[in-house]
């Protein structure tokens, strides 16, 4: 898998995969086939995907037990395993009880990637860093991350923060491009993060599959043009960008492998240049989780 590393040496695939909704939205759907989700989940590693991505609020923290069921076998030390607390937990003794119980779950002794899911601002974001900064120093956790933060928050989160914030994950896509404009006096997201050595994570790169058939001339010319899909293109859409990286989420395997060949190639400069000037679909807030 093809990798993109700050200049701080953290390093990340380009394309990682994604469990919400595996196994249920917000509670634990027992209709769901979750041998069918841990197959794809191994299916996926042993495709040379190693970035998975969870949170203790998929599936009522369904998602963390069965991907920690998914890659027991597998060698934990080629593996970068991320997951969230929820924003509405995020005092400080919550932060550091939930990542305990999220390790528990996952049945693993750390996390590559910790995220606070999205900005609660009952809560000091003073102390949320303060306890990411000890999960860090009680070797729980490698890095920190954020979610869903506006470059407002982010910034403020990095000045109370003693290690690096080495990613913000934000809903981006061709379609969703709240990250790529100023909010209030503050200068795009995107931007910032690029100029300021932290990796965007984009999720829902195809929009739950909207961008494969979504009738958009644009990307369909390209498509003709270079013997791609609609899914390939959007996903490296967002990989061809500086210090952008993405999560999909899939059960199927040919979906699975229809992803991995979105990487190791980029899109030239005039067809980058054509998707972002094609904005009549485009939406500028997102209506799942927009940035706080």
């Amino acid at each position: 898998m093809k990798i993109k590393k700050l200049h701080s040496w953290f390093e990340l695939p380009e394309l990682g995969f994604w469990t919400w909704t595996m196994w249920g939205f917000r509670h634990h759907d027992p209709r769901n086939d979750d041998e069918k989700d841990i197959g794809a989940i191994k299916f996926a590693i042993d495709n040379w995907i190693t970035h998975f991505d969870t949170a203790e609020l998929y599936g009522t923290w369904a998602a963390e037990e069965i991907l920690g069921k998914a890659i027991s076998g597998y060698d934990r030390e080629k593996l970068q395993i991320a997951t969230k607390i929820k924003g509405s937990n995020c005092s400080y003794n919550a932060i550091k009880i939930a990542c305990k119980k999220s390790l528990e779950r996952l049945d693993i002794e750390y996390l590559d990637l910790y995220y606070i899911h999205w900005r609660d601002k009952q809560f000091d974001l003073k102390d949320c860093m303060r306890a990411m900064d000890e999960l860090v120093d009680e070797w729980l956790i490698k890095n920190i991350w954020v979610s869903n933060f506006s470059t407002a928050s982010l910034k403020e989160a990095q000045k109370y923060a003693k290690n690096k914030i080495v990613a913000n994950q934000v809903h981006y896509n061709l379609i969703y491009r709240e990250c790529c404009v100023s909010q209030w006096w503050e200068e795009p997201l995107l931007e910032y993060c690029q100029n300021n050595d932290v990796m965007l994570v984009a999720w829902r790169p195809v929009e739950l599959w909207k961008l494969a058939n979504f009738g958009w001339s644009t990307v369909t010319t390209i498509s003709e043009n270079i013997d791609k899909t609609h899914a390939q293109i959007a996903i490296n859409f967002l990989i061809s960008q500086k210090n952008v990286v993405t999560i999909f989420k899939s059960d199927e395997p040919k979906h699975i492998e229809e992803n991995l060949w979105a990487v190791w190639w980029e899109l030239q400069e005039d067809e980058m240049e054509a998707l972002n000037n094609d904005t009549d679909k485009v939406v500028y807030k997102s209506d799942w989780v927009p940035l706080e």
